[in-house]
């Protein structure tokens, strides 16, 4: 089923265009010159022959109406024409049938401005052709009834569409309403039977051979898709054609009367019912026409809305499976990173009661101290990941819960039993990422094991704040004591002590102004300051 699926579409119209055909391939590549050169001999060959087989009755006009059917249905340049628009696409065919038509138009003394509205009527038929077959997926290959009737109906159409350029013709030459009517039918009755008798077997015997070798030798485009500017510049088009060819034949019916009125002086209503079968038959043409015309265009406008309707389909299922597998792999990864983070937040743990442990054997004689401060900081960073792994947001730590945590942590483990310390709050809430908490919960680590060590000495009581407030996207916080206030050689601390090395390090990395205020005896307030 799949196979034969994929042989209809293969023979569907896809055109393989010049843009296509220099954007894929260098002009220095064999299969793209050898393609060219090819088709440059045609053209030279068709012109030729179109110039040997143009008969001058058709010059002269001697009403020889068997001469003019037959150049159109031994007409070179459609012939090779209509084969090339099938097998290449539309600019292929379309340019021996432009230049061969020109060089009659101006063969025949036509002004070269006529010649080109000429030529251009005369490849209306392939544009024609070229709606058809895109805007319908029907293959061209004529291997079924469905694809030999839609042939048949589109060569007949585009053989009336085509037709136009006789009244261009008759108007240029100024020639009569009979001899317009003659070569109106001649050329339509004969582009319809060149087509149906010559182009249709010549596809049907060699479509094949040449879709392999095109497989063979090109990557074929994907079959354009229909847009809504494509569809309506089809209709457009063909109303435009349309429009014009019914002009044409009320132009004719009406000088055709003229001249019968003017040579019979004693007409009949039967010499004037005669004189508008011209008109007679344009208008049933054009009846059929409009018909057709616009169950094509409904059947354009009903197949590009279900190609859109597909394609909308298509796009949110693909979202859909999308969203679906997102939300699978972000919960995974959910979970992985509440692993991680739970893990880190164990190992601290697991360091942090090694020291302890290793506090606890150390000699009492010895300061444990920096047990307690190096215990005391690893706790901090374990908090970070503790808050992350219990939150359902990996970048949303609430940071009041989070300081509040780290402050009672320090003081319990620093808390002197001589000294009655009040920890106090005051703080304003925020959510901060995990690169924010590390080093804001190292940092005011640092400054309460400053303070408990050294604010309170030779005091009995005091107390120790934290406060916070966010303004806009600003995180302001102060950590204040009322304890003895900080050495005079302010400097000279900052550069040796450990601590305060720690709370600038911390404060830089959290990309915060940190400020410190301090008077003797009453007190020390470190600010800090920072983006979020």
């Amino acid at each position: 089923m799949i196979g034969k699926d994929q042989k209809n579409d293969s023979r569907l119209w896809k055109p393989l265009t010049f843009e296509i055909l220099l954007s894929r391939y260098s002009l220095t590549d064999t299969r793209v010159w050898g393609i060219l050169a090819i088709w440059m001999i045609a053209i030279a060959g068709t012109l030729y022959a179109t110039i040997s087989l143009l008969p001058s009755e058709w010059m002269s006009f001697s009403n020889n109406r068997a001469d003019i059917i037959k150049f159109f249905l031994f007409n070179p340049a459609l012939i090779l024409g209509l084969l090339l628009f099938f097998w290449f696409g539309f600019e292929w065919g379309f340019i021996p049938i432009f230049l061969c038509s020109f060089i009659i138009a101006f063969h025949s003394n036509m002004p070269w401005g006529w010649a080109l509205i000429f030529a251009i009527a005369f490849v209306l038929g392939v544009a024609i052709c070229a709606t058809a077959y895109q805007g319908f997926n029907i293959p061209y290959d004529l291997r079924s009834l469905k694809s030999i009737a839609f042939f048949i109906s589109i060569m007949f159409i585009a053989s009336i569409g085509s037709s136009l350029g006789s009244f261009i013709w008759s108007f240029s030459h100024q020639l009569s309403a009979s001899e317009t009517l003659m070569i109106w039918k001649s050329w339509w009755s004969g582009s319809f039977i060149q087509a149906i008798l010559i182009t249709g077997p010549l596809l049907w015997l060699f479509t094949p051979t040449i879709e392999r070798i095109k497989s063979r030798l090109f990557t074929l485009p994907d079959r354009s898709r229909l847009s809504l500017k494509w569809v309506a510049g089809a209709v457009t088009s063909i109303t435009g054609a349309l429009a014009l060819f019914i002009f044409s034949g009320k132009y004719l019916g009406k000088l055709r009367v003229q001249e019968v009125m003017t040579e019979q002086k004693t007409a009949t209503v039967i010499d004037v019912v005669n004189a508008l079968e011209s008109f007679e038959i344009i208008s049933w043409i054009s009846i059929g026409i409009i018909v057709v015309t616009g169950y094509g265009a409904f059947k354009l406008i009903g197949g590009w809305n279900q190609q859109l309707t597909s394609e909308v389909e298509n796009r949110t299922r693909q979202l859909h499976e999308s969203q679906k597998k997102l939300k699978v792999s972000l919960d995974e990864k959910k979970v992985l990173l509440k692993e991680i983070h739970h893990r880190v937040k164990n190992n601290l743990a697991m360091v942090s009661a090694l020291l302890e442990l290793q506090e606890q054997t150390s000699s009492k004689n010895k300061d444990n101290s920096p047990f307690r401060t190096a215990r005391s900081r690893i706790k901090s960073m374990a908090l970070a990941h503790e808050a992350l792994y219990q939150n359902e947001s990996f970048s949303n730590i609430s940071m009041k819960e989070y300081i509040q945590r780290i402050a009672n942590l320090t003081h319990q483990s620093f808390v002197n039993k001589d000294t009655d310390i009040d920890l106090k709050f005051s703080l304003e809430d925020a959510r901060l990422e995990m690169s924010e908490s590390i080093p804001l919960g190292l940092v005011i680590n640092e400054i309460l094991i400053n303070a408990h060590k050294h604010a309170f000495d030779g005091k009995s009581d005091g107390f120790i704040e934290l406060g916070s407030t966010v303004e806009d996207d600003q995180i302001n916080i102060y950590i204040r004591d009322n304890g003895v206030g900080l050495p005079k050689d302010l400097e000279k601390l900052k550069t040796k002590s450990l601590g305060m090395t720690l709370i600038k390090k911390f404060s830089k990395q959290l990309k915060a102004d940190l400020s410190i205020d301090s008077e003797q005896d009453e007190g020390t307030t470190f600010s800090l300051a920072f983006q979020y």
